[in-house]
């Protein structure tokens, strides 16, 4: 790991926290993070440095120690470039520290494998968490920030007596708003968004802010956010239990079971894009998965009760 990068990294860290996480400069961190692989995979491994001087003692070496006993900032500083390098060289890197069980489990607020729960907030706002998901939640004189790590949540945005906004991250964007109903999966290399009620302002780094209302859908990438003319999915019927898809490409169904039970769910190649309509109760995906066999021109080979694959009939 290049010292010029996490010395980049630990900066923005500092001045993050001390502009109370200002909008433009959340901003500008983000696009930081994206213009470069490196720079993101530094970023995360420092996010677990500073999540870890509450478990410093369980590291390796005299790096615990040095983090634990480091009031001044300039030591503190470089405590967090010490426990950074030692996670590095552990291996909890890049994608791998994305998706760690480990980090997730530090989150704020995180779910199982077909867990559902909801979240009050201090400002009377809720989120309602998906299976495997998890948030860090920060509010400020100045902003409500809701960090989406991993998975889908639910957000229900009330108006702040105080005027701040509200914002949710994705790896992609900012979703600014003073108040809505709104839906935000973090998929593959995009954030999907679904609006039920009131506006949001989407902010994707490099790209002008782009307002969006009730009723629309959009998939976000770096490139920006793309209004989703016939969405695939119903966004917040998963609150309910369900899964309403429409024409949705079968890997992209299976790939949304998969996050439902325990164990591996797959898809041959040669039906992943069958395009599959109908009504699937999450909560019961053995199910959910039969249907599709008596349903559409496919068939599940079973290998244990946690191993399945879709094949073409």
């Amino acid at each position: 790991m290049s010292d010029d990068v996490l010395d980049q990294a630990i900066g923005w860290l500092v001045r993050l926290e001390s502009a109370q996480h200002a909008p433009a400069l959340c901003a500008a961190c983000l696009a930081w993070r994206q213009s470069d692989p490196r720079h993101e995979a530094t970023w995360q491994a420092l996010q677990e440095a500073q999540a870890c001087f509450s478990q410093a003692r369980e590291l390796p070496g005299g790096v615990a120690l040095r983090a634990l006993t480091a009031p001044e900032r300039a030591d503190r500083r470089h405590a967090l470039k010490l426990l950074t390098l030692g996670l590095l060289g552990l291996g909890l890197s890049g994608t791998a520290l994305q998706h760690s069980p480990w980090r997730l489990s530090l989150a704020d607020h995180s779910t199982r494998t077909g867990e559902r729960r909801r979240v009050q907030l201090a400002d009377g706002s809720e989120l309602q968490l998906n299976s495997r998901s998890a948030v860090n939640v920060r509010f400020s004189a100045t902003e409500r920030l809701v960090e989406l790590l991993e998975g889908q949540v639910y957000v229900r945005a009330q108006g702040d007596t105080r005027q701040r906004p509200l914002c949710v991250t994705s790896a992609e964007a900012s979703l600014w708003t003073f108040g809505a109903a709104f839906d935000v999966c973090q998929a593959r290399g995009n954030t999907r968004l679904a609006i039920d009620q009131g506006q949001i302002a989407i902010q994707v780094p490099g790209r002008a802010q782009q307002l969006a209302k009730a009723g629309e859908q959009y998939r976000i990438d770096r490139h920006g956010a793309q209004l989703l003319a016939n969405p695939q999915a119903q966004g917040s019927a998963w609150t309910r239990g369900l899964l309403i898809a429409n024409d949705m490409p079968l890997a992209e169904l299976a790939d949304t079971l998969a996050r439902q039970r325990e164990g591996w769910v797959g898809c041959d190649p040669t039906v992943a894009d069958l395009r599959v309509s109908g009504v699937f109760q999450l909560d019961d995906t053995d199910n959910a998965l039969r249907s599709l066999a008596h349903t559409w021109p496919v068939r599940l080979q079973w290998r244990t009760a946690l191993w399945v694959r879709i094949l073409p009939a």
